[in-house]
């Protein structure tokens, strides 16, 4: 099992951080300041250079500090012996500029896997609250780091339904109709939709266990959670679902059906936990969500993942915050970059933790 260590980081003009250089230490790097100092600007750098986009937006220009041209981002991170520069820059109007070791991905998803993270967040509770669009995202944001085979398969999947819906509402402008020209985009769809089923059902099935275990550890064996995987496909297949609703796609002009409309329900004694649970319940679910994520990720590619824990003291008592301390001294975790306001609540975990430490002092960058 290999550790995934990121020793140097520079930001330039992203977000609220003109410019600012890190070194870090393998193990633990704790970043503390007040609000507005850019403690999660850090952990969100960090994680555009694993994953080529931030955590919190969409839209690339969105990280460009206010009234600059452009960002740039350059890390370098380790495994075992081998060090890989990695360079993200954009300008206003332009391309990202993704890179390493000097040399441009032809495609982003390329990069997806190689430097796995996980990011624990205030912003995660919209996986419980929010709608179905933001559980598929978790899910697929995990496989396909594990799996390209399913990344392929939903990129064309995504392109094929986009065509769909816009050959749907030219259909229904123009007042005309031609089904031989939806057969293809339907064959494709129920091509792709089939690898991306089976690989979304042995995803929950593995990662279940592994939800529940950490769940115990954080609320303790009385209270029971679960996933369940909402899917039209357990049913019937997407051939059958294209055909069967065809005539409502016609009004509707889009796709009704299909892959692009499942969900993840996750439930607290069989019952959906976002109207059952506690907002200590949730915040207790989310982040055993995430550390179920760091262990799949573990498995899968023998790699323990960048860990990165947003106010993290804010969602855990000091029960929890224990527990963490005793996963972190078992080795469980690689390297970890933590945020807090508090800076003598940062320096009792710290010495708790018998490992290298360094606090990063932001309060000056406000």
């Amino acid at each position: 099992m290999h550790d995934l260590i990121l020793s140097d980081l520079r930001l330039v003009h992203f977000k609220n951080h003109t410019s600012i250089d890190f070194s870090f230490t393998p193990k633990l790097n704790a970043l503390v300041g007040l609000n507005g100092a850019g403690k999660t600007t850090i952990l969100d750098a960090i994680h555009v250079l694993c994953m080529t986009k931030s955590y919190f937006h969409n839209s690339d220009a969105y990280n460009i500090q206010f009234n600059a041209p452009f960002f740039v981002l350059e890390g370098k991170m380790n495994i075992e012996e081998v060090q890989t520069p990695i360079y993200c820059g954009l300008k206003k109007g332009e391309k990202k500029v993704f890179k390493t070791d000097d040399s441009e991905y032809a495609k982003l998803s390329d990069h997806l896997g190689r430097f796995p993270v996980v990011m624990i967040s205030p912003y995660d509770r919209n996986l419980i609250t929010d709608g179905s669009e933001a559980r598929r995202k978790f899910m697929d944001s995990v496989i396909s780091q594990t799996n390209k085979g399913y990344l392929k398969s939903l990129l064309s999947y995504n392109r094929s339904l986009s065509q769909r819906n816009a050959l749907l509402k030219y259909f229904a402008v123009n007042r005309t109709f031609d089904e031989s020209m939806l057969q293809v985009y339907d064959e494709q769809l129920a091509l792709n939709s089939k690898i991306i089923y089976s690989s979304r059902l042995s995803f929950v099935r593995d990662f279940e266990p592994i939800l529940k275990k950490y769940y115990a550890w954080m609320a303790g064996e009385k209270e029971l959670v679960g996933i369940d995987y909402k899917s039209s496909l357990h049913e019937n297949s997407m051939e059958n679902l294209l055909r069967e609703n065809l005539q409502k796609d016609k009004v509707l002009q889009y796709t009704s059906k299909g892959i692009h409309r499942e969900d993840l329900i996750f439930n607290l004694h069989q019952e959906p936990i976002n109207r059952v649970g506690s907002q200590g319940q949730q915040k207790s679910f989310v982040v055993a969500l995430k550390l179920a994520v760091f262990d799949s990720l573990k498995l899968s590619l023998g790699i323990k993942p960048i860990l990165l824990l947003d106010d993290i003291f804010d969602k855990l008592d000091s029960n929890r915050v224990e527990g963490l301390i005793r996963l972190v001294n078992e080795h469980h975790f690689g390297q970890i970059f933590i945020t807090d306001t508090h800076s003598e609540r940062t320096e009792f975990m710290i010495k708790s933790v018998n490992e290298e430490a360094k606090v990063f002092d932001l309060s000056t960058n406000e």
